[in-house]
């Protein structure tokens, strides 16, 4: 069978996948009981006083609740003790050691889908933050054994590179999922949404000189008209129409603009902030979270 066979391709990366699993797991089972001490006594200190219940959630004995919550210096006699706020709890800082293995985790998920279908968008999302989560435990931690371009500020390039490619990926499953009615709608409505606030610029237009390989220089003016994005130049070298694609990212390029703006304007320039709902917008996305007693 030759290695560019595609079946065995497949049952390559589902090996590498499980044995990168594997991994996964084995790091976490090292810092299982210190994790599981640290859930047992966030879940205590916001008002959960049921050993018997937290025995039950976390599949462990109420003895072992006993002796994670006696680890983190919790008296369980004081069962009577208002809540602690998410606000005064105290907290753990982020560690490289935490972050790692779930790291590991999403590249075990990613890893098989993407192998599958590399152009399905959620796939390269997932193996992209599979990608931002190793960047943020070797910014917390970078590898001393690695080499030149390990260092923080390098790491942290990266690491914005990884999140543009997750909007990118996004914005082409949008593209491809929503007419151009649609797009426009929606972005005609976050552009009102940014002004009915009071304390946001929205850029309309921008025109942008274009250096060509050629040595010339062009002039690109883009802009939006009911909120779909126009493009218009001074040259007949610029061709084409403006598909979903181009609509998102170009609109996302003048929100990046706008933000820089609005940081470089006068208080003059903005009025008192509005509360009011700006009336036409999308519907409120709520999670609804079963109790216990659901």
């Amino acid at each position: 069978m030759s290695a560019c066979d595609p079946e065995h391709q497949c049952r390559e990366t589902e090996r590498l996948a499980a044995l990168s699993a594997l991994i996964g797991w084995a790091d976490r089972r090292e810092r299982f009981a210190e994790e599981r001490a640290d859930l047992v006594a966030a879940a205590w200190r916001s008002g959960s006083r049921n050993v018997a219940e937290l025995a039950r959630l976390a599949r462990v004995s109420r003895d072992t609740i006993y002796a994670d919550l006696k680890a983190r210096s919790i008296d369980t006699s004081a069962r009577a003790q208002d809540p602690v706020s998410a606000e005064t709890t105290p907290g753990a800082p982020l560690k490289a050691e935490s972050v790692r293995p779930l790291a590991q985790l999403v590249d075990a998920v990613a890893r098989p889908a993407y192998g599958r279908a590399p152009d399905d968008a959620l796939a390269q999302v997932t193996a992209s933050a599979g990608r931002a989560l190793q960047t943020v435990a070797d910014v917390l931690d970078p590898p001393a054994d690695q080499g030149p371009g390990w260092t923080r500020n390098e790491l942290m390039h990266g690491l914005a590179d990884t999140g543009a490619s997750i909007t990118r990926a996004a914005q082409r499953e949008l593209a491809a999922s929503q007419d151009p009615d649609e797009l426009a709608e929606r972005t005609d409505y976050l552009h009102r949404s940014a002004l009915h606030r009071g304390r946001d610029a929205s850029a309309e237009r921008a025109d942008v000189v274009v250096a060509l390989p050629t040595g010339e220089s062009i002039t690109v003016r883009l802009g939006r008209d009911q909120g779909w994005t126009t493009l218009s130049g001074d040259s007949p070298l610029l061709t084409g129409e403006i598909d979903g694609l181009d609509h998102l990212e170009v609109q996302h390029a003048l929100t990046v603009l706008s933000r820089v703006i609005t940081r470089k304007l006068d208080e003059a320039a903005f009025v008192e902030k509005r509360k009011d709902a700006l009336p036409g917008g999308p519907a409120v996305r709520q999670r609804i979270i079963p109790s216990n007693e659901d």
